[in-house]
């Protein structure tokens, strides 16, 4: 029996320093049967002389001006070939045996295929750690509706069945400027289980030149923390619209919030509080909300659900500086990483 067809569309605007290394790892794949595709979104830097070095070895689709991400995303399914598709994001890379490592995971009742992906910088060093600290598996719906959301990898580090999110191509271009990730993400797992490779296949790249946004808030983000911090609650919005209006699958709030997001409502409030997008937030509220978030939330250990309390507490509760240095925790530094896994094996 011949393969089944997988379809890597490379999401690029403007990383005409990356997107070369993304297509190489695409073409390195040991699957046998790739169908790489590159979604160029109106770049105006060098991508376009790049991404002709490979005009011979993969498809491309040219977007003239940029209109946002929901448009690449239109772009990359409808032009996709694949069964399954993966959208890699030009910065971002794939290991030779991602597709195959997924492919011999996946059933006839699987929708998703999930990995971890390493840390490296903008010169593809390594870097501590791997993203996402949680993941979800499974059959995840019980999760996404006291959620709205579940814990997963970004966008690179998920493989779609193309039939589990096809009732929600093509999105609307204006309400998907940026997160159209939280589309496949958050629909696929009403269409079949969320299977978890159990190690990383790829790599996540961190390459923002400007400062962080805050201390302990990482990730190539492209406006300030408020906004990042509305954007947790107003992609999963539009995504459960888009599966009621599309598959008549009901998910209604009120929702608790992941934990992690639960982090990064807190970091906003306590740095950034005049961009805070929830007024009526205060160290009360948001103590409660990390407390109900972490009592609902499968998959932490106790040690790990303590941690995070004590943090909580402590950046609500102490004087700015100090808040400020107990955000700058890095949860990846090699001591914290090896008892964070200590407590995993132990279950402690």
């Amino acid at each position: 029996m011949s393969p089944v067809k997988v379809t890597i569309a490379i999401l690029n605007y403007n990383y005409g320093r990356f997107v070369g290394q993304a297509i190489e790892s695409a073409l390195r794949q040991d699957y046998p049967d790739i169908d790489v595709l590159v979604v160029d979104n109106g770049s105006t830097d060098d991508s376009a002389d790049v991404i002709r070095i490979y005009a011979d070895r993969v498809r491309v689709v040219r977007q003239p001006v940029n209109i946002g991400q929901g448009r690449g995303y239109n772009l990359g399914f409808e032009a996709a070939h694949g069964d399954w598709i993966v959208w890699l994001d030009a910065d971002d890379l794939l290991d030779p045996d991602a597709i195959s490592t997924c492919m011999r995971l996946a059933g006839p009742g699987t929708a998703k295929v999930q990995y971890p992906l390493r840390l490296i910088d903008a010169d593809g060093n390594a870097l501590p750690g791997r993203v996402p600290y949680l993941r979800h598996q499974g059959d995840v719906e019980p999760i996404i509706r006291r959620f709205g959301h579940y814990a997963g990898p970004p966008g690179s580090g998920n493989l779609y069945r193309r039939s589990a999110i096809a009732p929600y191509f093509p999105v609307a271009p204006q309400d998907w400027p940026i997160c159209t990730d939280t589309v496949p993400f958050v629909t696929a797992p009403f269409h079949g289980d969320v299977i978890d490779t159990g190690r990383p296949l790829g790599a996540y790249r961190l390459h923002r030149k400007r400062p962080a946004i805050a201390p302990g808030y990482r990730g190539n983000f492209s406006s300030d923390m408020g906004s990042e911090v509305r954007l947790n609650a107003t992609a999963r919005d539009r995504t459960l619209a888009l599966l009621r209006e599309r598959s008549g699958i009901d998910v209604r709030g009120p929702f608790l919030m992941l934990p992690a997001h639960v982090r990064q409502r807190i970091i906003c409030w306590a740095c950034t509080p005049e961009a805070h997008p929830f007024p009526d937030d205060d160290r009360a509220s948001l103590w409660r909300l990390m407390r109900d978030s972490l009592a609902a939330c499968p998959g932490y250990t106790p040690f790990e659900r303590l941690t995070m309390k004590a943090w909580a507490l402590g950046v609500l509760l102490l004087p700015p500086a100090m808040a400020r240095r107990i955000i700058a925790i890095d949860r990846d530094a090699p001591v914290w990483a090896s008892l964070m896994r200590w407590t995993r094996r132990t279950g402690a």
